[in-house]
């Protein structure tokens, strides 16, 4: 039987207005934020029969309005976390060329094949990501499942989900805070 997948990405935070990579940074969701994730909650379709959230700060409130208006309890799956951008975390682009101006110039924080000191390989992010999907897929067939997560997962999902290729990964179109694409997959 086919999953229906609703794919979010949490909230605004404050390091999204300021335009700063969040990775592993545990921010909460700002003002704004939280007024996104209570709109998502209302807007969201019915049948929803699972909610499945990333672990950080950001995407549990996010999801925990849906989960109040659903009256579904949230499973937290840490494969759905996000990438962690190693020495780019907490940065802006203007900080990161200036603090570290070779991996800026070589865009290393959006390749295949380099990435910042100490963070995760976009392969391994995918292949995370990939577990957690097969997941979902063994648990819950036939069902539709509420996923809250980050732009980088949804980018992963994206690319494993819509078949975005390798050479779009990093230029499709993101979701914006506090928004949701569907998605049907076949069992």
């Amino acid at each position: 039987m086919p999953l229906t997948l609703l794919l979010a990405r949490h909230g605004e935070t404050d390091l999204n207005t300021e335009e700063r990579w969040q990775g592993r940074i545990d921010a909460p969701l700002n003002a704004a934020g939280l007024a996104q994730a209570q709109r998502l909650a209302n807007e969201l379709p019915t049948g929803i029969g699972v909610i499945v959230a990333s672990p950080m700060q950001r995407a549990r409130q996010t999801a925990e309005p849906a989960a109040a208006r659903l009256g579904l309890p949230i499973a937290f799956d840490a494969d759905f976390r996000e990438r962690d951008f190693g020495v780019f975390d907490g940065l802006t682009e203007a900080e990161a060329a200036a603090q570290f101006p070779e991996l800026a110039a070589r865009n290393a924080a959006y390749r295949w094949d380099l990435e910042p000191p100490g963070a995760e390989p976009t392969r391994d992010v995918v292949e995370r990501v990939a577990r957690g999907l097969q997941r979902l897929r063994e648990r819950h067939a036939g069902q539709t499942v509420l996923l809250v997560s980050h732009g980088f997962v949804v980018r992963c999902l994206r690319h494993l989900i819509d078949g975005v290729p390798e050479a779009e990964f990093f230029t499709a179109a993101r979701i914006a805070n506090g928004q949701f694409l569907t998605r049907t997959l076949p069992p």
